[in-house]
């Protein structure tokens, strides 16, 4: 019960609960039934409010609306998904018509980057971790990890040229801020989002983690970040 309460918690401080909602409505209205979106949706839910921030801060000159993020993500996921190529081809449609067609291979990019980020870490945990579905099987990390993720790209301003370097680009990006230039890292973004789920699971905001698996991650943010750009140099 204790964990039902905090992922509830989670859903009204974020909005989580009126992407939810909206998602299903506009499946509905498109007349398509996702497999993956009743099976995941506590971690799919997470992720409308991520890309909704990362598109803000990205500075996006068109207007972006809350059902824009959700045919985005959906479609992105449908993608890397594989679902029925019905389904990916009626959500291409729609997102093209709406002129959005860019933004789903941004979401995509960054998804590809958060996979391999957790493929890493798992190993670490002592995790298997190989692709989307298993991230999205992880929900105990994912959802708190994005959460606190959300905390440093509204801290920072990181909109998408930023996020692909800091996941790209082992010396990471250099970001403008009120003080002047900074230079961020994954292994500093990696750092901060581990603080901000320690806060948010004091504080009661996020859905309970061992402390095991919470400090091991900690102590090892350095090998997973490294382990990180070697596959990335491999590829």
């Amino acid at each position: 019960m204790r964990t039902l309460k905090t992922y509830n918690e989670i859903n009204e401080g974020l909005f989580f609960n009126k992407f939810s909602k909206l998602q299903k409505k506009v499946l509905d209205e498109l007349g398509i039934n996702l497999y993956f979106a009743a099976t995941f949706g506590t971690a799919i839910t997470a992720l409308f409010p991520f890309f909704d921030t990362i598109v803000k801060t990205s500075q996006i000159k068109n207007t972006i609306t809350d059902t824009d993020v959700v045919l985005i993500v959906i479609c992105g996921l449908t993608i890397m998904m594989k679902e029925s190529r019905e389904n990916i081809e009626k959500l291409q449609n729609v997102v093209k018509e709406r002129g959005l067609s860019s933004l789903v291979d941004n979401f995509m990019d960054a998804m590809k980057n958060l996979t391999k980020l957790f493929e890493k870490t798992g190993e670490i945990l002592g995790r298997t971790i190989s692709g989307v579905v298993d991230m999205f099987s992880y929900t105990a990390l994912f959802v708190p990890f994005l959460v606190g993720l959300l905390d440093v790209i509204k801290l920072y301003q990181i909109g998408f040229d930023n996020f692909d370097e800091i996941m790209t680009n082992p010396k990471g990006a250099t970001i403008s801020t009120t003080m002047g230039l900074i230079t961020i890292s994954l292994k500093h973004i990696t750092n901060m989002v581990i603080k901000r789920i320690k806060r948010n699971i004091k504080n009661k905001k996020t859905p309970s983690l061992s402390n095991e698996v919470v400090q091991k991650f900690e102590n090892n943010i350095e090998q997973i970040c490294e382990n990180y750009f070697i596959s990335s140099s491999q590829i």
